[in-house]
């Protein structure tokens, strides 16, 4: 995909389930970190209630997944999510997911990348990344790439 998209945007309930419940494990086991790709049939916000991915929770976005072709169901695996304190700054970092591979059965509605947790029981998503205009992977390779650290979060 060519050019510079979206930035990643953390959901609210994110930073709740990190801070409040422990949902989360980035320690020495860490937790699978999936990406999978949505259509616009829901607009994303940091607001949305309570995002999940075919778990438990308000908001279902596993409900609007673009599958076919080289996009397998429940997205590609991130590499190993790590969390790390530097200087007073929590820095939580999850690899790049692979890319998805131009392929004439793809999907031709690809708005959002979806992150979220495929390890807990609930599925609870950690944040998306508008991929701009919608995309349409019949004619090209879908590549995600996040800055790193993915999320920080300061001392204040």
């Amino acid at each position: 995909m060519a050019g510079t998209q979206g930035t990643v945007v953390v959901f609210d309930n994110y930073l709740e389930n990190v801070w409040d419940s422990g949902i989360h494990d980035f320690g020495a086991s860490p937790n699978a970190i999936k990406c999978a790709i949505v259509d616009a049939t829901i607009t994303l916000a940091t607001t949305t209630d309570d995002p999940h991915w075919n778990g438990t929770g308000t908001t279902n976005l596993q409900a609007n997944e673009q599958t076919g072709g080289s996009f397998t169901a429940g997205g590609n695996t991130c590499a190993t999510a790590t969390a790390t304190l530097n200087a007073g700054t929590l820095e939580v970092d999850f690899g790049d997911p692979a890319t998805w591979s131009q392929n004439a059965g793809n999907p031709t509605t690809c708005d959002y990348g979806v992150i979220y947790d495929d390890t807990v029981a609930s599925k609870k998503c950690i944040g998306y990344v508008e991929l701009g205009t919608q995309f349409n992977a019949t004619t090209g390779d879908l590549t995600i790439t996040w800055g790193a650290p993915f999320h920080t979060v300061n001392q204040a």
